[in-house]
């Protein structure tokens, strides 16, 4: 070769090394760069961080990221990009296949993931294995491409960035581990391991506050300042062992604080090793368990003396292991089930137990039930109630059984009580009588709670309260249901009436507190017999007011009775001093007037007779022109304000009576209305009608019989009206409600005659809108006649007569005599009814009639006209009495007497009637019968 050549030849060849050694250096300088920049960080955070700076600025790229595989794609680990940290990117190629030196990114093919790398265009990829993870560097820039120097660059520190992150990782693990020591609520100590006394290096400040001692107190030191156990305490003597073998172990140590409070301490000891397995430090954690200590001891103690309890309850006590045999069994279970020679001994089965128990019953009782031959004790500990048995010597058991878990195996133990519950059935079933005879109780039974609310009622109490069955009310308050209800306060019950809400009913309600709180209710409903108590009462009142009107008629009676006996003397000699034909002017006025005033005495009496005392009426007319001047009557004593309407209608009323009297009660009753209203503006309105009543119609005066025709004034007015009570008094004799202005005998006296004329009064009222009051009068005829219009007689009208006249009263029997004598009548006088009697006994043909008193001493006329029925019936019977009004002896009816006459007797009427019975009068049968029912009169 020739020397230039090889010349050129050397100096291309030292070219190329000088090139190499360039380049070499340059990697060389550039790994250097990157060393130092990890190695002068104070972290490995900031390691890091100089690592990317270092790289970017040898290889003049514009951003470095590391990247980790997370499944098929990778994750950014680091980068000087903080964006690009976190995200995940996609490379269109196998990554950790080769390096890469990526000249144009577009056709290197599609990037994904939320690392976006559209904005480079060339990059350099190291892929790199480090222990169980794939990573890769990637360095990107905007323009230009890599040169290989710079992939080999890469490949070189690549492995440097890997370290750097795991140094990072380290770090941040240690700070965690470091501050969770720091924070954890356990006590952390490390010791030393490798000196003899294990000093103290490390305690956390959960240790400071568990022990009570500062960290500078206590490192260098053993833990052995904590004990307060003895030193030969077992507990302690394994935890020595365990240290000096650096073992691993858990302990329950009594321990005490710097200021000498002991408590007990749970330690965990672990010892840490290094690479070659030698113990370096031994890590201990603490914990206060004194409350778990505590309660365990509570608990043993407790289950001690459950031990000794059930060792001496009453109910009988198994415990059955997974295989059935006793495990325990108390005194009681022996006594309930003795099973000799077994009798329960630990160990024993309980299948042996039971034939043994069965097998002493069957030799002793005899007779086993086929329940009690073959227990299934899977089947008691099953069963939530438990089973009863009844067992051959008279006793009854409540057998109950529970699964006991022991460490999660497919058996368990079972554990069996068995009470006896003989006396509890005894005692049952007096509960369930006494239930019964509650349920059916006619009184309603509930129990209420503390708060009113109903827990039970008998069927009588729910009835009672309004309810179709008991369970409706339940949860309900009982004092909604009542009016103005008491409440039950502690302490106190009650009985009182109450009415029920809503509903015209009654209850006696009695509360009795119960003492575990909440009261008994026994509910009466007491509606019929309060409502009988009111009839009762008003019955009473009725009967009252009967008697004081009675008393009243009676007191009258008696007056009218001895007065008319005068009257009729004075009238009857009036009359015989008339009829003296020398008599001269004088003496015929003065006997006029005579007459004329025994008339109107006789009619006083006579009302005073018709207080309370049945009437006959005694002449026919229309009830309309009786009534029709009222009006004109009360019209000058009513004001300018008050108005009076009359209504009578077109048809006449006929009736009996006395219209006087008739149109005085009417006037009554219209001034009445007129005191009602007052010195108010109102009105009066007095109308009337015809009534029939369909039914019998009871009145406040008087009943309304069913069929009878009744003439009806009503007089009503709009006044201030009367409350009941006021109303239920008016017609009581002296009841008055205008003080001294009133005397109280007037609506008393109008109740009187119109009770005495067969009719009755209605009263309606209300406070502040009026009253109505209603009179009615029968318009039926009574069988007393009419006096006859013509009471003329010719001399000589009664000759032929033969009269037997009774009368106690000899004035007034000489009177009677003297008349009818002087017309020619023979008359004989007795004082005495039984002497008329034999009289007439003797001969009753003899006589033509017999006159006779009604009230006499001994028999009187009743019984007079009864007997003379018997002895002579054809014999004519008249009746005189003072009391003809009050008659209602039945044995004077028009049947058995031809006529009454009251006293003062009406002579020329009597004449008129006796004339009619003279022999020879021209009489049919018919005409004596009617004329037979037409002497009755009023006086």
């Amino acid at each position: 070769m020739p020397d230039d050549e090889r010349l050129r030849e050397a100096l291309l060849e030292l070219q190329l090394l000088r090139e190499r050694e360039a380049s070499n250096h340059r990697t060389t300088e550039a790994i250097l760069q990157c060393v130092e920049a990890v190695s002068r960080a104070r972290s490995p955070r900031i390691g890091l961080s100089a690592l990317f700076d270092a790289i970017r600025d040898v290889l003049s790229a514009d951003a470095c990221l590391l990247v980790e595989r997370v499944g098929t794609a990778f994750r950014g680990v680091s980068s000087d990009r903080l964006d690009w940290v976190g995200g995940r990117i996609v490379m269109p190629f196998n990554t950790m296949r080769r390096t890469r030196n990526i000249a144009d990114l577009d056709k290197a093919g599609l990037w994904a993931g939320e690392i976006d790398v559209s904005g480079y265009s060339a990059a350099l990829l190291v892929p790199v294995i480090e222990g169980q993870g794939e990573f890769a560097i990637l360095c990107f820039r905007r323009a230009n491409s890599f040169s290989a120097g710079d992939l080999t660059i890469l490949e070189r520190v690549a492995s440097l960035a890997i370290r750097a992150e795991a140094s990072l990782r380290l770090e941040t693990r240690l700070r965690l581990l470091a501050a969770t020591i720091e924070g954890s609520s356990s006590g952390f100590v490390i010791a030393d391991a490798t000196a003899e006394t294990k000093p103290l290096i490390y305690v956390n400040p959960a240790f400071e506050a568990l022990s009570g001692y500062r960290s500078d107190e206590v490192l260098g030191q053993n833990c052995r300042f904590l004990t307060a156990e003895a030193p030969d305490a077992p507990e302690r003597t394994r935890l020595r062992a365990a240290v000096a073998r650096n073992d691993p172990g858990t302990f329950l140590l009594r321990n005490k604080r710097k200021d000498g409070a002991p408590f007990w301490n749970e330690l965990t000891l672990y010892p840490v090793r290094d690479d070659a397995g030698t113990p370096t430090h031994l890590v201990a954690t603490q914990r206060d368990v004194s409350d778990r200590v505590n309660a365990e001891q509570d608990r043993d103690r407790i289950r001690t003396r459950m031990e000794q309890a059930v060792a001496t309850n009453t109910e009988a006590f198994l415990m059955l292991d997974v295989d059935r045999n006793v495990l325990y069994a108390n005194s009681a279970m022996l006594g309930l089930f003795p099973a000799p020679p077994h009798d329960w001994d630990r160990g024993t089965s309980f299948a042996e137990n039971w034939a043994a128990y069965v097998g002493v019953m069957r030799a002793s009782e005899g007779v086993i039930s086929p329940l009690l031959e073959k227990v299934d004790v899977e089947e008691l500990a099953s069963l939530k109630r438990g089973r009863e048995f009844d067992l051959p010597d008279g006793r009854s058991a409540l057998v109950r059984g529970a699964y006991i878990n022991d460490g999660g195996q497919a058996r368990q133990i079972i554990v069996l009580w068995a009470a006896n519950v003989t006396a509890i059935k005894a005692s049952q079933l007096l509960l369930e009588q006494r239930l019964e005879a509650i349920e059916a109780a006619v009184d309603g039974i509930a129990i209420v709670d503390d708060t009113g609310r109903l827990s039970y009622l008998n069927p009588s109490a729910a009835r009672a309260l309004g309810y179709g069955a008991a369970e409706d009310a339940l949860a309900r308050k009982w004092s909604r249901l009542y009016e103005e209800p008491p409440e039950i306060t502690a302490g106190k019950g009650f009985s009182t009436l109450l009415k029920r809400r809503n509903a015209e009913a009654f209850h006696e309600v009695t509360a009795s507190l119960l003492a575990g709180g909440g009261a008994v209710l026994v509910i009466r409903d007491v509606t019929e017999r309060l409502a009988a108590e009111t009839r009762e009462a008003d019955l009473q009142q009725a009967l009252s007011r009967a008697q004081r009107q009675e008393a009243v008629s009676q007191l009258a009676a008696g007056i009218a009775h001895d007065f008319n006996n005068l009257l009729s003397a004075i009238s009857g000699s009036a009359t015989l001093i008339s009829l003296d034909p020398s008599n001269t002017e004088d003496v015929e006025t003065h006997s006029g007037r005579i007459s004329a005033a025994g008339a109107r005495a006789a009619r006083l009496v006579n009302r005073l007779l018709d207080a309370g005392a049945p009437r006959e009426e005694s002449m026919t007319f229309d009830l309309r022109a009786a009534i029709s001047d009222v009006p004109d009557l009360i019209a000058t004593s009513l004001s300018a304000d008050m108005s009076l309407g009359l209504e009578m209608g077109d048809a006449p009323i006929l009736m009996r009576g006395d219209p006087g009297e008739i149109n005085q009660i009417v006037v009554n009753m219209a001034l009445n209305a007129r005191d009602a209203l007052g010195t108010t503006p109102g009105c009066i309105e007095i109308a009337l009608r015809m009534d029939t009543p369909i039914t019998q119609r009871p009145l406040a005066v008087g009943t309304l019989i069913a069929g009878r025709g009744y003439a009806c004034v009503r007089v009503s007015d709009t006044g201030r009206g009367m409350d009941t009570e006021t109303r239920e008094k008016i017609f009581e004799p002296y009841f008055t409600t205008k003080g001294n202005a009133g005397t109280g005998l007037g609506l008393s006296t109008v109740a009187a005659l119109v009770r005495a004329s067969g009719g009755g009064i209605d009263v309606r009222s209300e406070v502040d809108v009026g009253t109505t009051f209603e009179v009615y009068w029968p318009v039926a005829e009574s069988w007393m006649s009419d006096e006859p219009e013509d009471a003329g007689l010719p001399a000589g009208a009664l000759a032929g007569l033969r009269l037997i006249l009774v009368d106690d009263e000899e004035e007034v029997a000489l009177v009677l005599q003297g008349f009818l004598e002087r017309y020619g009548a023979e008359v004989v006088v007795c004082p005495d009814a039984e002497l008329a009697l034999e009289a007439v006994t003797e001969d009753p043909d003899f006589w033509s009639a017999i006159l006779t008193d009604y009230d006499m001493p001994g028999m009187n006329g009743g019984a007079l006209v009864e007997a003379v029925g018997k002895t002579a019936p054809r014999l004519p019977v008249f009746l005189v009495t003072a009391l003809a009004r009050r008659m209602s002896d039945p044995r004077v009816g028009p049947d058995r007497v031809a006529g009454i006459f009251a006293k003062p007797v009406d002579l020329a009427q009597l004449g008129q009637i006796l004339a009619q019975l003279q022999p020879g009068t021209d009489t049919t049968e018919d005409e004596q019968e009617e004329s037979s029912d037409a002497p009755a009169h009023r006086g």
